[in-house]
């Protein structure tokens, strides 16, 4: 009898990411390219995986999106180390045999630390009119310059509107640096793993990805709740998750 396999047929084997071999998946789990996903097992680890045509570059946002929710599902059923986007193997037999074969005790460990975690993220973003009043009362030679500028034409001010623009960066630096602090500082308390990313925008707070025991789930969410009420009026707090730990492990470490 012969035996086709993916490559056979022009198919290679996307795969989201690495998984305890005993983990089910929903039979009606779709990523990339609308194909239905699957496990490919090797021992006591496996592969998540779904086909996919080899000749077609993975690239669009909705290529992207399928990864990530895929993994985003597979991370609620158990822990799930993730794939870099993109990552194509040939056939079933790379996929044991490149793969889950040579890191197996790697994804073993990864795994069994990973148990009973979820990842999330808080980001935090001033209200950008509220935090520019406090800078303004809080600094003389801010309101000073910005009442000058607001009186004089653009031309004739240029030098003031330059150091007006300096101070006032440097005023939200100074002041988002100790608030973000004073977020992670609470924060921390009730996670087992945080990895700060930098903030976008001058009036980017926070943006954290945390590592939550299943145990302190309830006591986190309401940690972020308190903060989002202890900064209310000046900064919006956003949790989202639970997600793939995508800050904390790499299948290619």
């Amino acid at each position: 009898m012969t035996v086709t396999t993916p490559s056979d047929i022009g198919l290679g084997c996307y795969v989201y990411g690495i998984v305890a071999a005993d983990l089910v998946v929903p039979p009606d789990l779709r990523g990339v390219g609308d194909q239905l996903v699957c496990l490919a097992p090797s021992g006591d680890v496996a592969a998540v995986m779904s086909l996919v045509d080899s000749n077609v570059a993975l690239a669009g946002r909705a290529d992207l999106l399928a990864h990530g929710q895929v993994l985003d599902k597979i991370a609620e059923l158990g822990p799930v180390i993730p794939v870099r986007f993109g990552s194509v193997l040939e056939n079933w037999e790379a996929v044991a045999g490149d793969l889950l074969e040579p890191g197996r005790e790697r994804f073993r460990a990864m795994l069994r630390d990973l148990t009973g975690h979820a990842q999330f993220v808080v980001r935090a973003r001033y209200d950008e009119e509220q935090v520019l009043t406090e800078v303004v009362a809080e600094n003389a030679e801010i309101a000073q310059l910005r009442k000058l500028t607001r009186e004089q034409p653009e031309e004739a001010s240029y030098g003031e509107r330059v150091r007006l623009g300096e101070l006032v960066a440097k005023a939200l630096e100074t002041k988002s640096a100790a608030d973000g602090r004073a977020m992670l500082l609470e924060i921390e308390r009730h996670v087992t793993a945080l990895n700060v990313r930098e903030t976008a925008g001058i009036n980017g707070l926070l943006d954290v990805a945390v590592l939550v025991e299943d145990s302190r789930r309830a006591e986190f969410e309401q940690a972020v709740e308190g903060l989002a009420e202890r900064f209310a009026g000046r900064a919006r707090l956003k949790l989202i998750g639970p997600t793939a730990p995508y800050d904390f492990v790499d299948a290619e470490e």
